[in-house]
């Protein structure tokens, strides 16, 4: 019983998250120009946010080294070498 009640919590706990951060701009009636703008701001917000993840793990590739060191090789045996 009381991992169902711990389980329950835990659902209702995410889930009224989730519906809170996406309720910001249902304030506004949807054929405004505020509703329009605070959209923005959100898709903006999410955007550059995923930006920011993505070139974090590009550039833990090192991907420019690799290149550098490829395009250095003579072959694929050297290059798999170093």
């Amino acid at each position: 019983m009381k991992i169902k009640l711990f389980a329950y919590l835990i659902i209702l706990t995410i889930t009224s998250i989730n519906s809170s951060t996406a309720d910001d701009c249902n304030k506004f009636d949807k054929l405004s120009k505020e509703y329009a703008k605070c959209t923005a701001e959100l898709i903006k917000e999410k955007t550059s946010e995923k930006y920011n993840e993505g070139k974090k793990k590009l550039n833990k590739l090192n991907l420019k080294e690799k290149l550098i060191k490829f395009k250095n090789s003579k072959s694929q045996k050297e290059f798999m070498e170093k």
